[in-house]
């Protein structure tokens, strides 16, 4: 029994999931056209890029990519442009998640790099940003979610016109041409007036939860 809760715990989403695959075949009940169901396409698609993702992730590329542009910052401005920066525009290419799988980890070791006080009140502010930026940038591409895969499989639209129609949503979530990115200065601005970290949390993500 033990065992089992440790399995639920650990994979919480999964077993949820399950749970509820069980309880909707009591409304839809199976047979042969539950095969119909599965999208082998656009799952095989999926496996290949997360496999070619996680190879370059293994090899070091992404954090190589991270390392040269961060030698480059000289400014908590330009260091958070860069953090952020990089789940944005990483998730148009290699998935929401992997973007944040990779570059979460990658912020707490830049970080810790800083002093104690500095690294306390830029983390939690710099991550949600990341998950924020990485949810917007992943939008635009057919490879950005797997949900944006699909659709993009199911209307057969070529990649050009799928980034044409993308393109404004991603441009409206934030208000400006270059999302997040302006919303950083309301940050660095409550950040230098000594407002509480989770103040700074708080009013930065306002102005995204107002967007359309």
């Amino acid at each position: 029994m033990k065992p089992l809760k440790q399995f639920i715990q650990q994979e919480t989403v999964l077993t949820a999931a399950a749970v509820l695959a069980v309880v909707s075949a009591f409304f839809v009940l199976p047979d042969a056209q539950y095969l119909g169901y599965i999208d082998l396409r656009t799952l095989a698609i999926l496996f290949s890029l997360m496999t070619v993702m996680a190879g370059l992730r293994r090899q070091g590329f992404f954090d190589g990519l991270g390392r040269a542009l961060l030698s480059r910052t000289h400014s908590t401005f330009q260091l958070t442009l860069v953090l952020v920066g990089l789940c944005f525009f990483g998730s148009m290419f290699i998935t929401n998640d992997v973007s944040l799988l990779t570059f979460v980890p990658f912020t707490f070791v830049v970080l810790s790099r800083l002093g104690a006080d500095v690294r306390r009140a830029l983390l939690i502010p710099v991550v949600c940003m990341q998950t924020i930026a990485a949810n917007l940038g992943s939008m635009l591409t057919p490879i950005g979610n797997p949900q944006n895969l699909y659709l993009y499989r199911l209307s057969g639209l070529r990649f050009s016109a799928f980034l044409t129609l993308m393109l404004p949503y991603v441009l409206l979530s934030a208000g400006k041409p270059l999302p997040p990115f302006p919303w950083m200065s309301l940050f660095l601005l409550l950040h230098l007036r000594e407002i509480r970290r989770s103040s700074c949390c708080i009013w930065f993500c306002l102005p995204f939860a107002c967007c359309p």
